[in-house]
């Protein structure tokens, strides 16, 4: 059985390598952004339907650089996956496999179970699948995002509506800001580092979830015990598979038949989406006795405090990775302009933003502090934010607090 803490903290690697991807597309974006729009005679003299080719052509330039970094990233990422679902396997099945002696029974470990490993090899290709759909998703994102700035800044000049500074700065504010985002078909958005972290921890919840399943039958063993933590998700309310708070920490029957208990697939929704192992759950289940629970009673009404702070603590954690990433995009543009007004003018903004980080970051510990809870530092990280940055943000925000006295 996995804990909820290790389940958290099971995608953190692939969630870096994401958010380093993200960076450096921003980045991309935004470099060849700006050294497009710089380019003053084209804003004179070429007819928008030459202007748009040509932008569509650089984008075809944009997206060779992507592909590039794609390419690098999916090799780094699928030995990740591969590493945490073996490292997760076998910290479960040898969990499991504990209940299983002490009842007298005599368990295969994993390495000598081909079966079980071929169930692990399924979902790690499954989850490497799901990466490829969602790393070309970004792609195309990224390039529909530069083209379609490029061409709003353009017809804000042509039209006299913005200067060229001005058009230039809020395209990179736009970029900075919002980022490159995957369209699911349903209209809901993600960054591809919440993606990619979902899409992990739910491969690797779903792969050591199959393989225990697979090695109960092979047990013969029916009675399942599902983890319990304070902060699960409660749905709707009801008794219903999308409460995770209703199905924790109790006995279930796995085939259904010993009536004692519910029917494990029946009240848990295991492997749906909402359910038990579903999308970014953090619960876990294994063999119990149906006499000896660990876990005990939890209280709803304490289950349902704790899960609002979580939310908003992750809501807070968000919002600072987001200003982060706005500040990063900020510093390439102010490297990449040699026109000294928009230098500027970035750097205004620049220092704005900051000041704007410094602010979150103080109510961020005073959250913390309030309820007595342990700062995430890994949840406020933003790949490229090191120490210099840091530094500079620090310094920017100084100068903009004191400008503003």
């Amino acid at each position: 059985m996995l804990s909820p803490d290790y389940l958290r903290q099971i995608t953190e690697g692939a969630e870096e390598n994401a958010s380093k991807l993200h960076q450096k597309i921003i980045t991309l974006i935004i470099s060849r952004m700006v050294r497009r729009l710089e380019r003053r005679e084209d804003y004179l003299f070429t007819p928008i339907d030459r202007w748009q080719i040509e932008t569509i052509q650089e984008s075809g330039y944009l997206l060779e650089d992507i592909q590039k970094e794609i390419s690098s990233h999916l090799r780094i990422q699928y030995n990740e996956v591969k590493n945490r679902m073996e490292e997760a396997g076998i910290k479960a099945i040898e969990y499991d496999n504990e209940v299983y002696k002490a009842a007298g029974l005599s368990p295969t470990p994993l390495k000598q179970a081909p079966h079980l490993i071929r169930l692990m090899q399924r979902n790690y290709e499954a989850t490497n699948g799901e990466l490829r759909n969602l790393t070309r998703t970004t792609v195309n994102a990224a390039q529909q995002t530069f083209i379609e700035e490029c061409d709003m800044a353009y017809e804000k000049v042509t039209r006299n509506v913005q200067p060229l500074s001005g058009a230039v700065r809020e395209a990179v504010d736009n970029v900075s800001k919002t980022g490159v985002k995957i369209v699911y078909p349903s209209g809901h958005e993600d960054y591809i580092e919440t993606a990619v972290a979902r899409a992990v921890r739910t491969g690797v919840a779903q792969a050591t979830g199959d393989i225990q399943i697979a090695r109960m039958e092979e047990m013969e063993w029916d009675i399942i015990l599902t983890s319990a933590h304070y902060g699960a998700r409660t749905g709707d309310g009801g008794e219903n598979p999308g409460n995770h708070c209703w199905w924790q920490g109790k006995f279930f029957s796995r085939t259904g038949q010993d009536k004692r208990f519910p029917d494990f697939r029946t009240s848990t929704g295991y492997g749906s989406v909402t359910g038990l192992c579903g999308a970014n759950c953090r619960h876990s289940f294994g063999p119990g006795d149906g006499i000896h629970n660990p876990y005990g009673e939890i209280d709803s009404e304490a289950n349902k405090k704790i899960e609002d702070i979580n939310k908003h603590m992750r809501e807070m954690e968000r919002n600072i990775r987001k200003t982060k990433q706005e500040l990063l995009g900020l510093r390439t543009a102010i490297e990449s302009t040699g026109d000294e007004k928009l230098k500027y003018e970035l750097q205004q903004e620049y220092d704005h933003i900051a000041a704007t980080l410094k602010r979150q970051n103080a109510k961020y510990k005073i959250f913390c502090d309030m309820h007595n809870i342990k700062p995430l530092q890994e949840r406020l990280h933003t790949a490229k934010w090191g120490h210099s940055e840091e530094m500079k943000a620090r310094a920017a925000g100084a100068i903009y607090k004191k400008q503003c006295t």
